[in-house]
């Protein structure tokens, strides 16, 4: 790393001798006279520069003021930029206060040179300088800001080290702004148009100012990030003062808002949970209560789950954090806190299908080895639902860690998986804390999306898994673990080792064990089976009587090809409980994908039966899709005197699959 004296421009002290012979020495190089090594006075780097600048067909002798960008472009330039630009503005009005007695200019750059933010002061007389300039050593030659971006580095130009003649009796001093990563995101420069007016500490004000500009930006951008992780939870958030007001929530929190009739910010947390014995036993010990059952106390109708945890400043509670959530989405094991996480069992997996019986048959035997498992499928298949059997098939007193490598910013992703020690990084907790394979321990692991893992960290994922070792971000000592490890991806993984984008090896470790969930369109009987399911639990959830399907909303339901398969028939059920009438879900009450939706011309159903009386409308009996699709088969085979081509042709199917489906239903 360079000294400061060593960033400092020799023409500092404004030797008029010196910079009328640089000035010469300049237009030699340019013009190749003379050897750029025979440059003595003006460093190698500069020297370069110059040349580049010449290269790029511009004159020293000339100045053509650089161009604009163009302002819808630099409106959104702005946004983009918001976090660094509010990050500056006190520092900015800070130097100005400093230099108020200097003439000069105190300017912020984004990474690319355009300037964001011009500040002049004591009137700043001289040259132009605009907001939007696109200031860069292609635009104008070389310039100190310019060559802080090239360079990632401070760096001070006096007269003619600068390209142009019309910044030959100005002096520059520029420092970078880095975000957290390492990537620049702009700098700060100090221009000044009198030569007399810059000095030595010029240029380590700037340092500094960007230094501290640069922790500023770092705080709100892990300020934003931790927004973002706020909104990806399903739990619903409570933040509280040390008195138990509340001053903040995540969206979620939404769902108690519609219940408590008013806003959440500004009331006491025990106005909306009630007089709970847990809260008090909190305030008094300043310990962590979690997993707590507990009735609102204006409804009902809808339990939560609770975790409460004090927040502590020198040995003192400061506030709360409380998180929420649905009874109805946790299903309780008695002997671990964790395995209260899994809903499903096999015994508990809707659907008797010969598809989903063999699924489940493979995933048990699967279950009592301790080999890795790959499940793939389309999203809203379930996916997660076998893996909460596994474990609990396999590891039920034992925890179930579920991490959506989807849903959590790439920049913590390895704290979240691996864990931190206290002041690793900005904004982390001063005691540290522990990540999700670290609470997998002696319990099972389920990565979901594993497709969306970074390939850096699909480095370390590979050595955890060798090793079955961790360490911390920011520690010195290895973790033994022990965890069953299960991902789930609804991306070919074969593809993506392919082009580069998942490891080989990783993929081989994962996938020991693989087992793919069909999509719902291919699981017949299920169908009926999981409209029965959501009916009675949205029923019950609501605290209604269970409204009876017609057989022309069935119809409807049957002949859909589902692409958000069961996510999307629970979303779809969740609406029509919603909607239906007099104790009966008709056509009208589905949604509009479901009304609107053409089934491929040969697929179609038989039109149902008129309705009968309430009284009469039943479920059961209905032909499954397996039954519907083999009929559909041997009517297009007919039709077709028995050719494949023609048949396909009407059910809109490829002969591959067509020859796959007359095998499976063993057609003759």
């Amino acid at each position: 790393m360079q000294s400061l004296q060593e960033l400092l421009s020799p023409l500092i002290k404004d030797d008029r001798v010196l910079m009328d012979k640089i000035k010469q020495q300049k237009l030699d190089v340019i013009r190749k006279y003379i050897d750029p090594s025979a440059v003595k006075e003006v460093r190698p780097e500069i020297v370069e520069s110059w040349i580049r600048s010449s290269e790029n067909g511009l004159d020293p002798r000339h100045y053509d003021y650089p161009p604009q960008m163009d302002p819808l472009m630099f409106e959104q330039l702005l946004k983009k930029k918001a976090l660094l630009i509010q990050a500056s503005t006190p520092f900015i009005h800070h130097l100005e206060n400093m230099l108020s007695h200097v003439e000069c200019y105190i300017i912020i750059s984004d990474e690319q040179g355009v300037i964001l933010s011009v500040v002049k002061a004591l009137g700043g007389n001289g040259f132009k300088l605009e907001a939007g300039t696109i200031w860069t050593e292609k635009t104008i030659g070389t310039c100190s800001h310019g060559m802080c971006i090239l360079l990632k580095s401070p760096i001070q130009l006096c007269g003619p080290e600068h390209f142009s003649h019309i910044f030959e009796n100005i002096a520059c001093s520029s420092a970078p702004i880095f975000d957290e990563n390492g990537n620049l995101e702009g700098t700060l420069t100090i221009t000044s148009p009198n030569l007399r007016s810059h000095n030595s500490q010029t240029l380590g004000l700037a340092i500094s100012m960007a230094m501290g500009i640069q922790k500023q930006f770092q705080i709100a951008l892990q300020n934003e990030i931790f927004d973002a992780a706020l909104e990806n939870t399903e739990e619903i958030m409570l933040f509280s003062d040390d008195d138990g007001k509340i001053i903040r929530t995540n969206m979620n929190a939404l769902k108690i808002i519609e219940l408590f009739g008013r806003d959440l910010i500004g009331s006491q947390v025990e106005d909306v949970l009630g007089e709970q014995p847990f809260f008090k036993s909190v305030a008094e010990t300043g310990n962590t209560l979690s997993h707590i059952d507990f009735q609102l106390k204006y409804t009902k109708k809808k339990l939560f789950l609770t975790s409460i945890k004090p927040i502590k400043s020198k040995d003192k509670i400061s506030g709360y954090i409380v998180l929420l959530k649905e009874t109805d989405h946790i299903k309780k094991a008695a002997k671990s806190p964790y395995a209260a996480m899994v809903k499903f069992t096999f015994d508990t997996i809707i659907g008797s299908s010969p598809q989903s019986m063999k699924l489940k048959s493979m995933a048990k035997k699967f279950a009592h080895f301790n080999s890795n498992i790959l499940i793939q499928g389309e999203s809203g298949t379930g996916k997660d639902v076998y893996a909460q059997a596994i474990h609990f098939e396999n590891r039920p007193n034992g925890p179930y860690i579920a991490v959506n490598c989807a849903a959590i910013p790439q920049n913590l992703i390895a704290s979240e998986l691996f864990g931190y020690e206290g002041g690793a990084f900005t904004g982390a907790e001063r005691q540290g804390k522990p990540g999700k394979i670290e609470l997998a321990n002696g319990g099972t692991l389920f990565l979901d999306e594993i497709g969306d893992m970074p390939l850096e960290l699909q480095a370390v994922l590979l050595r955890v898994l060798e090793d079955k070792m961790i360490m911390h971000v920011g520690g010195s000592r290895y973790i033994p673990v022990d965890f069953r490890l299960i991902t789930a991806t609804n991306k070919n993984l074969l593809d993506l080792v392919k082009n580069n984008q998942f490891r080989e090896d990783l993929y081989y470790r994962i996938s020991v064990f693989k087992l793919s969930v069909p999509p719902l369109r291919e699981r017949g009987s299920d169908i009926v089976q999981l409209i029965e399911h959501f009916i009675r639990i949205y029923s019950s959830n609501q605290g209604i009587d269970e409204p009876i399907l017609s057989n022309s909303a069935k119809y409807l339901l049957l002949q859909y090809n589902w692409p958000g398969n069961v996510r999307q028939l629970q979303n779809t059920i969740s609406y029509a409980v919603c909607m239906s009438n007099e104790g009966i879900i008709r056509p009208e009450n589905l949604p509009e994908e479901i009304l609107s939706y053409q089934p491929p011309s040969g697929l179609t159903l038989a039109q149902p039966e008129p309705e009968p009386s309430p009284n009469e409308i039943i479920l059961d009996n209905t032909p499954s899709m397996k039954e519907i699709e083999k009929k559909a088969i041997m009517k297009a085979l007919h039709e077709s005197n028995n050719h494949i081509r023609g048949a396909a042709k009407i059910l809109g199917l490829s002969k591959s699959t067509l020859y796959r489906k007359i095998k499976e239903y063993e057609i003759s």
